[in-house]
């Protein structure tokens, strides 16, 4: 739930809190669950894992219910959600598989957002109605080999050459790039002498453009949507294709990180509801010594745990996405949801495997899946180790 500071009616010295969802947002989650819980089932997300198989399908399925065009405004054919919103869609989402999860969140929450708010007009009006029709879909060309937290010492180059830019070096960890049409690319564009904050910008880099080179690399958790490294072997991009203002991109991609955080924060409050929801069910249909193991205190004190674990996880995320909503700072809160969600899942997983002792080992169950899914969202986006330190940093302020 989140909380809605507003005037008590008639009574002006205090406030309300309303922890309540809206009419709108628990609709929202009521439709969302019923249609992964259809069209999702464990069974199938399974396979598709299992065969490293792109979810064209489902994607197709999500875009038509309008999911992928939730960060699109509507005169470029979405259907524009608020925060709040989008991160029921992406607990509802990582509730039933990761792998849905690594295809959506680059393309809608992130590049498309980046599009809508920082891109010139051809580019939005050419790009966001193909991301909100789910016919065109990006990676996230952010991490290299030797940066991943720090960021700002990139060294992929993209050089000025007449109207266009060559673009050089290599990424990692860009999950969904040999099925996606462009990759979102954050690159050098100024000297190692400019400082980093004038000196790297974004570039839309397209999947077959001459010189790039994409390998899918074994992971995990979420296979059936690739996790690749990217070789950009002087790739030439039109100039177009640069992303709001040259020498901008440290203050575009940091802005959109707070959002992935949140949104971090909401997929691991899926995955731990996912955990639980399961849990909860077989032990009260599991019998030994000839009660449900529900009814034994070590069982019980651990679904307790779990839902504690959710419902802090999910105030904390949802407190965070109402102050992006209402343009609050939301760094510090950001960072909170994701670090405090993120091992909130890993708590409930591993509970959820000891709930259901031996079969939580096997494939047939979704324990182990939901054991392996949430691991990533400790490191990704921030570790937890790094966001620690950016928390410490607003200690003792309004943040």
């Amino acid at each position: 739930m989140t909380v809605h500071p507003t005037e008590q009616a008639g009574n002006g010295d205090g406030v309300s809190m309303d922890f309540q969802l809206s009419a709108e947002h628990q609709e929202l989650r009521r439709t969302l669950r019923a249609f992964f819980e259809k069209e999702a089932p464990h069974e199938l997300i399974m396979e598709l894992d299992r065969n490293e198989q792109y979810p064209a399908e489902l994607y197709a399925k999500m875009a038509a219910i309008g999911l992928c065009g939730i960060t699109v405004p509507e005169e470029y054919g979405g259907n524009p959600a608020d925060e709040i919103a989008l991160c029921i869609v992406s607990e509802e989402m990582s509730r039933a598989s990761a792998a849905l999860v690594y295809a959506f969140i680059p393309t809608v929450t992130f590049a498309a957002k980046g599009i809508a708010e920082y891109g010139t007009e051809a580019q939005r009006r050419e790009l966001l109605p193909k991301v909100a029709a789910g016919t065109l879909r990006f990676a996230m060309g952010l991490t290299e080999p030797d940066s991943g937290s720090d960021l700002t010492h990139l060294e992929t180059q993209a050089v000025p050459d007449g109207d266009d830019y060559i673009v050089r070096g290599q990424k990692v960890f860009t999950t969904g790039a040999d099925t996606a049409d462009y990759i979102f690319t954050f690159v050098r564009t100024g000297s190692r002498t400019d400082p980093a904050s004038n000196a790297l910008s974004v570039v839309l880099v397209p999947t077959d453009a001459p010189g790039v080179s994409i390998r899918p690399l074994r992971k995990l958790a979420g296979q059936a949507t690739h996790t690749c490294e990217v070789f950009l072997g002087d790739v030439r991009v039109p100039g177009s294709n640069v992303v709001g203002e040259l020498g901008d991109g440290v203050r575009m991609i940091f802005s959109l990180l707070d959002r992935e955080r949140i949104l971090a924060g909401a997929q691991s409050c899926g995955i731990a509801q996912g955990a639980f929801d399961y849990a909860y069910r077989y032990a009260h249909e599991r019998r030994q010594f000839g009660r449900p193991i529900v009814d034994f205190q070590a069982v019980g004190h651990m679904l307790a745990d779990m839902a504690m674990d959710i419902e802090a996880a999910r105030l904390l995320t949802f407190q965070a996405a109402w102050k992006l909503e209402q343009g609050l700072p939301v760094s510090a809160d950001a960072s909170m949801a994701k670090v405090f969600a993120s091992e909130a899942a890993s708590r409930c997983a591993a509970k959820g495997m000891q709930v259901l002792g031996g079969y939580s080992y096997m494939a047939e169950y979704p324990m182990e899946r939901y054991y392996r899914e949430c691991k990533l969202n400790e490191i990704a986006g921030g570790t937890n180790q790094i966001l620690r330190t950016r928390i410490v940093r607003y200690l003792g302020t309004d943040r």
